[in-house]
């Protein structure tokens, strides 16, 4: 798998971002609102969320930026701040390797549906062991998020 970002989940993601340029020399894609429908972990219920992201430059590997706007599964108010929540991986074929993934004993913690609650884009992935999530993207949407990454969208 190819690793090309690493998420984190932050109150305020402004402030976040000028801390890291300030600090880490980043600059930054602009901050993009996501709407979502997701599922979490095994449950049937299909919710919305609503989030705010960016992503440093240059990379990869990335920084994702996230900020929960709807206190949901992304909610970094419930963790005291700034969390290192997942590292993103480029994925070819997303339901073989979440299959593979769930076989080798990790759970599936959260994935995006279309509207016929079929699971598309991106799934997160729970170890085992614990530790951070692990985001499998598919490799359809690379042409799109590299665009806004970059700024050319």
């Amino acid at each position: 798998m190819e690793l090309y970002h690493v998420g984190y989940v932050v109150d305020d993601i402004e402030k976040a971002m000028a801390a890291l340029s300030a600090t880490a020399g980043r600059t930054w894609s602009e901050i993009r609102p996501r709407h979502l429908k997701v599922q979490v972990d095994d449950s049937p219920e299909i919710l919305q969320v609503e989030l705010l992201a960016a992503y440093s430059r240059p990379g990869p590997p990335y920084v994702e930026l996230i900020q929960d706007v709807g206190g949901g599964i992304w909610s970094g108010g419930a963790h005291g701040g700034a969390r290192l929540d997942h590292l993103g991986y480029w994925e070819a074929d997303l339901p073989g390797r979440v299959a593979a993934l769930r076989a080798a004993g990790c759970t599936q913690v959260v994935h995006a549906v279309d509207d016929s609650g079929n699971p598309v884009r991106f799934a997160y992935m729970r170890a085992p062991g614990g530790g951070p999530w692990l985001e499998l993207v598919d490799e359809s949407v690379k042409p799109e998020l590299m665009a806004w990454i970059e700024g050319t969208a």
